[in-house]
């Protein structure tokens, strides 16, 4: 009897804790989105930084919580093994195990990142088939009433005009906010033009729906806005302008194919990134706050991520973002697809070539390297958005705390003079008022004071004191821009005068 009685309590415990509902209070929002520093660097889906030291299992996870937390956002369908989406016929978010198991695991991140913010993925234009049955009253279907695939993407569409499948969707997302493990939602290929390619959803389909998409988008993110409140961020995937959606909506992922599909392997045109620099521009004027704009550039997949163009192109992109936004950046590997589609030219991490002959799967979408100047400490915005410097059309400067974000798409490599000095985070140029940048460039200058750079403008070499060494680098670029130690714009007898001045 007491066996009996053992094996049925075991039964009750795991039908509960197999399967519990995920219901907990949240953090503000708003402080974290405030308080970052940046750079600020967001992720999508995957979480490895190729570049970084990565373990045999890159699912464990003490792996796994480090990479997310070196975002300050991380968009995911899951990021917790525990956590999944039950979507019929009631849709909640349960947990696989004791709820407080999930928590902790989104509270280790926490502790790593205290300003890191976790969405979760709302497929409201097509879904798995797993996800409902196939007779579901809101699946699109032909004229023969067969399903309909998403070309491209493994999803079954959904005719979301149709009122009942808005009506699940808004409970859906009312699910996920009061799981307060995730801070907000992303949606997918979004639009308000009816013609418009991102809500088209497949080639030929558009005239399957019972409703006009557009509008049903517009009605769709206004009833999911009413129902989850203002603590809760609502991002859609567009590049455009969407006047109609931008009251209920936090922020856009701006997923920079350029020009399209075709556009992997190349370097960005100049006219895309005025494209983007007007696009951030009216995000930011109109979205509601708290605002989280996330500018995504894909790299030239043809080169290794720390090429010098691959370089140049995350400094500009990274730049872009915090000169004419708070939002947030990732630049990605450019590589699109899984292992059949990558250019085996270079090592992405050690042993990678080696998966690849032996044929293992796996996918470099979204993979990001972590750049160095990431890391930099540039505080907390102070300056305007989108201000051009001295007038130069293509010059772009914003202030921070702890220094200067200044991008260049001018045409030319321009000059900029600081109020004070400042040291280039890329460049390595340190302690100096003036500094130049190369066109389609962008460069991260930070203040003396900010307790960052601490070697003092004579020590030319830097290596920690001021002797006849740095006497002879500086005659030996006389007529240069650097080293300008005191300041002026050259170097020249008076920049030897300042160095002998300062001998130890």
């Amino acid at each position: 009897m007491r066996c009996i009685l053992i094996v049925l309590w075991l039964c009750v415990a795991t039908s509960v804790y197999a399967k519990e509902v995920c219901i907990v209070d949240r953090p503000s929002i708003i402080e974290r989105i405030e308080n970052r520093s940046y750079p600020s660097v967001f992720g999508l889906s995957q979480f490895d930084l190729v570049n970084l030291p990565r373990p045999d299992d890159v699912w464990e996870w003490s792996y796994h919580k480090e990479m997310l937390a070196y975002r300050d956002l991380f968009m995911t369908g899951t990021a917790f093994r525990a956590v999944s989406t039950r979507h019929f016929p009631q849709p909640q978010l349960v947990v696989e195990g004791p709820l407080w198991y999930a928590y902790q695991e989104r509270n280790e991140v926490q502790k790593l990142n205290p300003n890191f913010l976790l969405l979760t993925g709302l497929d409201y234009y097509g879904t798995s088939s797993k996800s409902y049955p196939e007779d579901w009253s809101y699946w699109l279907r032909d004229k023969v009433g067969n399903r309909i695939e998403d070309e491209g993407w493994d999803a079954l569409l959904i005719d979301y005009t149709l009122p009942g499948a808005q009506d699940h969707l808004v409970q859906q997302a009312l699910a996920i906010a009061k799981c307060g493990i995730f801070d907000g939602i992303f949606m997918d290929w979004w639009g308000e033009n009816e013609d418009n390619e991102a809500i088209t959803g497949v080639d030929g389909a558009g005239h399957l729906y019972h409703g006009n998409r557009a509008d049903a988008l517009v009605s769709l993110v206004r009833r999911i806005r009413e129902a989850v409140g203002d603590d809760f961020l609502i991002l859609v995937n567009t590049d455009d302008k969407i006047p109609r959606s931008a009251p209920y909506i936090n922020g856009a992922f701006m997923e920079t194919l350029y020009d399209g599909r075709t556009g992997i392997g190349k370097a960005h045109a100049r006219e895309h990134f005025i494209g983007i620099e007007n696009a951030l521009l009216w995000f930011e004027e109109n979205f509601r706050y708290p605002q989280v704009n996330c500018l995504e550039a894909f790299g030239i997949a043809s080169q290794p991520p720390d090429s010098s163009e691959n370089q140049r192109q995350a400094r500009a992109f990274t730049t872009l973002s915090h000169t004419h936004s708070n939002g947030y950046v990732a630049y990605t590997t450019g590589i699109i697809g899984p292992y059949e589609d990558h250019p085996h030219a270079y090592e992405m991490w050690e042993g990678h070539t080696q998966e690849h002959a032996r044929g293992e799967y796996h996918i470099h979408h979204h993979q990001q390297y972590w750049y160095p100047f990431y890391d930099a400490d540039l505080g907390q915005p102070i300056g305007e958005k989108g201000q051009i410097y001295e007038g130069v059309d293509g010059l772009f400067i914003r202030e921070f705390t702890n220094g200067w974000a200044v991008y260049n798409r001018s045409g030319k490599e321009q000059r900029i003079e600081f109020p004070e000095a400042v040291s280039g985070v890329a460049s390595g140029v340190k302690d100096q008022r003036s500094h130049t940048i190369p066109d389609l460039d962008g460069e991260i200058y930070l203040k003396s004071k900010s307790g960052l750079e601490t070697s003092p403008p004579a020590d030319v070499n830097d290596d920690g004191v001021v002797n006849i060494l740095d006497l002879v680098a500086v005659a030996n670029a006389f007529g240069k821009d650097a080293p300008d130690v005191n300041g002026d714009g050259t170097v020249n007898i008076l920049d030897l005068v300042a160095v002998a001045n300062a001998f130890e």
